[in-house]
C-alpha cells in the first residue's frame, strides 16, 4: 500500500465538480482514487472518476497543493474548512504527482486508503516489479491533459521518461487500432464488468 490519505469532514469551495467541469466540461462523478506523497507527505493526489453520456469512464488527474507551482498547469484555487486556500493542479504538470505515478508503476505498488475507510473508485495497481526505487528530481519538459514527459533520477541514474494517463479508460486490450499497451502500466478491475482490466496509466523509459 502506498500510503493512507488524511480526510477532512469539512467544506471545499469551489467544489472539485465544479473545478472538474470548468476544466473537461460536465461531469458525472463516480468517485476517485488517490496516491499519496511518500517523500514529504505535501501534495494530494487525486484522479477523479466521471462517466460521460455514452456511460463511458473518464479520469480527472488533480493534486492540491499549499502553494503554486506553475500558473500554467493550475486549474483553480479552492478554500478548504481545515487546510485553508488550495491550488488545485492538473497532475500531469505536478513533479511530486508524477513521481508517485512513476513509483507506483515500478514498484507494483497500489493507490493509498483512506483513513475514513471509504474504498477508492478505482483499485489501482502498479505492473512493476522493482523492490524500492529512489526517485529525485523529476524535471517535465512537455504536459497535456493526458501525457508528461521528462526526467528523473533513479537510483542515481538521470533518465527521460513518458508518462500517459489515457483521459477515457479502456480494457488495455481495446485501447487503439495499432496499440499495444507498454509492460510498465497502471491497471484496475473494471467497477462494473467482471473479469475486465482498465489500463489507467502507462510509462516507457525513453532510451
Amino acid at each position: 500500500m502506498s500510503g493512507t490519505a488524511i480526510m477532512y469532514d469539512t467544506t471545499v469551495v469551489p467544489s472539485k465538480k465544479e473545478i472538474a467541469q470548468a476544466w473537461t466540461g460536465d461531469v458525472d462523478l463516480q468517485g476517485s482514487y488517490r496516491l499519496v506523497d511518500t517523500v514529504d507527505g505535501e501534495v494530494g493526489v487525486e484522479v477523479l472518476i466521471s462517466k460521460d453520456r455514452e456511460g463511458r469512464l473518464l479520469q480527472i488527474p488533480f493534486s492540491y497543493r499549499s502553494a503554486e507551482i506553475n500558473p500554467e498547469q493550475t486549474l483553480s484555487t479552492l478554500e478548504h474548512g481545515v487546510l485553508g486556500t488550495r491550488w488545485v493542479t492538473n497532475a500531469l504538470g505536478d513533479p511530486v504527482a508524477v513521481r508517485e505515478f512513476i513509483r507506483t508503476i515500478l514498484t507494483g505498488d497500489d493507490g493509498a486508503s483512506r483513513d475514513d475507510g471509504v474504498e477508492g473508485y478505482l483499485d489501482i495497481r502498479g505492473t512493476g516489479d522493482a523492490e524500492s526505487v529512489d526517485l529525485q528530481d523529476v524535471k517535465l519538459t512537455e504536459v497535456t491533459r493526458q501525457r508528461a514527459i521528462g526526467s528523473v533520477t533513479i537510483n542515481g541514474e538521470r533518465k527521460q521518461f513518458s508518462l500517459r494517463l489515457p483521459q477515457l479508460l479502456k480494457t488495455y486490450r481495446k485501447t487503439a487500432a495499432g496499440h499495444t499497451a507498454t509492460k510498465l502500466r497502471l491497471v484496475a478491475a473494471h467497477p462494473e464488468k467482471v473479469d475486465s482490466e482498465l489500463l489507467v496509466a502507462e510509462f516507457n523509459w525513453m532510451e
